[in-house]
């Protein structure tokens, strides 16, 4: 059973707690500035967050769009998917012959450029796959892309970038378009994950693809490895480019490969990080000096409840109180946004597939609520230390 006491206590909190609020929302200017200041505050880190790492997962989506293949060998040179150094078809058969290795097959991955019947010239990402098992192709509609790739110079086309080709927004199927002189016919579409470059995908049959490509003497960009059953891929990773001499990296292991290439090779960190640096200052500029300002002007209040008996842990829970609720409502004001700027963006290619993670939702929080709690213990220091008279005095 709660004893007289301690209900008393806890009426005591609460109801100190409703005078805080009521002070706080008794000056409606500061109230407002400190709501507006936390939530551009975490629009601006959560929203930047949240491109900053969508642009990173652009390095990596040429990888993780083909889901078939646990293995990529490639030329030790190579750093990133869209660096291809082409290695010799006999690397093919060399990879084949690693113990180990279930299946693997050639991928060409290479830039070229597009002249449809309209005039217009676009430069496009050209992908060739396998003949035979297809792998390569997005997952999505994988079973009608099979079919649609099937014919000679047949292509499918990226249907999220096809404004990049045809500005008209026409239908692209049936559409014939011409790469080094050949005619190509777009005959499906699919839906491939947006990459670095942001250039339209085409996709063909492997053969296709090295047939209309400028003469060179390989033309082979990666081989694709699936590991037999019990077999780490991390290990016949390792055997291949062992036996081989050639770079043999896991899925995830390129996939980062390429997120790093971002990191290491642009001004993307840096710029974001400036962002979200910007966006932390502000919070603490705006929540530390208007909470400062908000307790000053109120220091004869705050006396008059020390002298009726009033705590210093009922002052300072009071204070608290107040920021945590301008945290709480500026927070999801700011997330609100983030994730409202991010819904509606998905419209715009240039912001297909940005989404607000959990960790970047999470981190916001924190970082918000760190910043209020610590602003209001700055600030309440001159409470807890102000001597009661002070309500006496003229």
């Amino acid at each position: 059973m709660v004893s007289l006491g301690t209900q008393s206590g806890q009426r005591s909190y609460l109801g100190m707690i409703g005078i805080a609020l009521k002070m706080l929302m008794g000056d409606p200017v500061k109230y407002f500035g400190l709501v507006f200041g936390i939530g551009f505050s975490t629009l601006l880190m959560s929203q930047q967050a949240s491109i900053f790492v969508g642009l990173l997962t652009w390095g990596a989506n040429p990888v993780l769009d083909v889901r078939q293949a646990q293995i990529w060998v490639m030329d030790p040179r190579v750093k990133q998917p869209d660096q291809g150094q082409p290695i010799s078809d006999q690397s093919l058969y060399r990879v084949r012959s690693v113990d180990g290795v279930a299946w693997a097959v050639p991928y060409a991955r290479s830039a070229a450029t597009v002249k449809t019947m309209q005039g217009n010239i676009a430069a496009v990402t050209l992908v060739g796959v396998d003949n035979q098992s297809m792998v390569g192709l997005p997952e999505e509609n994988l079973t009608n892309s099979m079919a649609a790739i099937r014919g000679r110079n047949a292509a499918i086309l990226d249907g999220n970038t096809t404004h990049l080709i045809w500005a008209d927004g026409r239908d692209p199927i049936g559409e014939a378009v011409e790469i080094n002189d050949n005619r190509i016919v777009v005959t499906g579409l699919t839906s491939s994950l947006t990459n670095f470059s942001g250039l339209p995908t085409l996709y063909m049959k492997y053969s296709d693809a090295i047939a209309i490509t400028p003469p060179e003497r390989n033309k082979l960009s990666f081989v694709l490895v699936e590991a037999k059953p019990g077999i780490e891929p991390e290990a016949l990773a390792k055997r291949i480019t062992e036996v081989t001499g050639l770079k043999a990296l896991t899925r995830q292991q390129f996939a980062a490969a390429g997120t790093q290439f971002i990191i290491e090779n642009t001004g993307i960190p840096i710029s974001f990080g400036a962002a979200i640096g910007l966006g932390i200052l502000v919070a603490v500029v705006i929540t530390a000096l208007t909470l400062a300002m908000f307790v000053a002007e109120n220091l004869k209040n705050f006396g008059a409840l020390k002298a009726i008996g009033v705590t210093n842990r009922q002052i300072l829970v009071m204070v608290l109180s107040q920021a945590l609720l301008v945290g709480f409502i500026g927070y999801g004001i700011g997330i609100g946004g983030t994730a409202a700027f991010l819904y509606f963006g998905q419209a715009d290619p240039s912001l297909r597939g940005f989404k607000a993670l959990g960790e970047i939702v999470g981190g916001s929080a924190l970082l918000v609520m760190v910043i209020v709690l610590g602003s209001a213990y700055v600030s309440v220091r001159k409470v807890l230390k102000l001597d009661p008279a002070i309500v006496f005095r003229g």
